[in-house]
């Protein structure tokens, strides 16, 4: 008699950041996948590439702030609720896996109800409100680092490191700077990194993750290469910087530990990517710039493009910060819960 196929939801999405260590997960964990997601967010065409069926629920956000759009959003969210009461109970899944998101809140909810286990992997230093509110309804809960344990319930906690996907090919080194936003890119940081290009370009290729929306600020630059979005081949492209200007999503940054790679770390202003760089700022893992700061930007850049030991001693304290063989935890952690669940 063959044995069923192990049937695993993946929630998630709105941004890249959600989605990447879920992806991670389903390349080395054999499973039949559904990822639920946004209709509007940049997840489907990833996943549309990876082979992965996909559908969409509505989405609501709640704020921490009074905002006439909260009642609307829980409206939302509540429709998005019966529609994943319903997508489970078509697909009934063993388990369902989610970074983070407003989109996954209300799934982990309908899996919680239909008694289907549930793990939320926390990402970034400080909590979000979706986890927050995800937390008490799940099986177990992931963590990057060991800090990160007090903010849930210990008895449900494990600490993975955060799941990266591998580097396929790498293919000829050439000296080149890598520029990214996220899958959405980022217009203010597009707009703060764009007066530094030109000195870039003295020493280095650019390679610039803009975002459909943001491509009129392309540059028209020899050695500058634009893009609307990278579906596949992120992790390689990344893999031949010698550094990397970013936001500071967890995903990414993981992304760079893997590869030891030198990190100038732009936040979005006032959000948790500050603490994510702050941390790995004070252990001199990155360099962390706020956005405006022109002169700090242009200091750090002459120095990093000038002293290679920098580079590599940036990329080594960020490679050894993160737990290694998170993906391998993670198998061993979702055999062990279903196996409880059968």
């Amino acid at each position: 008699m063959q044995e069923k196929k192990i049937k695993i939801i993946l929630a998630g999405g709105g941004t890249l950041g959600s989605v990447s260590p879920l992806l991670a997960i389903a390349e080395k964990y054999p499973a039949e996948y559904l990822f639920i997601g946004s209709a509007d967010g940049p997840e489907k065409k990833i996943l549309d590439k990876q082979g992965i069926d996909f559908v969409a629920i509505k989405t609501g956000k709640l704020r921490r702030y009074f905002s006439w759009q909260n009642f609307a959003d829980i409206l939302k969210i509540k429709l998005a609720f019966f529609q994943s009461i319903k997508i489970l109970s078509k697909y009934k899944p063993d388990l369902v896996l989610t970074a983070g998101s407003f989109v996954a809140v209300p799934v982990v909810w309908a899996a919680w109800v239909l008694r289907i286990p549930v793990v939320v992997h926390q990402q970034d230093i400080q909590v979000g409100l979706a986890n927050k509110l995800m937390a008490p309804y799940a099986k177990k809960i992931t963590v990057t680092f060991e800090e990160q344990v007090a903010d849930f319930n210990h008895k449900k906690v494990v600490v993975t490191g955060n799941p990266v996907r591998v580097v396929k090919d790498n293919t000829e080194y050439k000296p080149i700077v890598v520029i990214t936003g996220g899958g959405k890119g980022a217009r203010s940081m597009n707009d703060f990194v764009a007066k530094f290009i030109p000195q870039i370009l003295e020493h280095y290729e650019v390679h610039h993750l803009l975002g459909e929306e943001n491509w009129d600020q392309r540059q028209n630059q020899e050695n500058y290469f634009p893009y609307k979005f990278i579906s596949q081949g992120m992790i390689n492209l990344l893999s031949q910087a010698d550094i990397i200007i970013s936001r500071a999503g967890m995903s990414l940054i993981t992304e760079a530990a893997s590869l030891k790679k030198a990190l100038i770390l732009i936040p979005i202003p006032d959000s948790h990517q500050e603490i994510n760089a702050g941390f790995f700022a004070k252990h001199n893992a990155a360099v962390m710039v706020k956005q405006g700061s022109d002169q700090i930007m242009e200091r750090y850049l002459q120095k990093l493009i000038a002293n290679v030991s920098l580079r590599q001693a940036l990329g080594e304290n960020l490679y050894a910060l993160f737990p290694k063989n998170a993906v391998n935890d993670y198998i061993i952690l979702i055999d062990s819960i279903i196996a409880k669940n059968k």
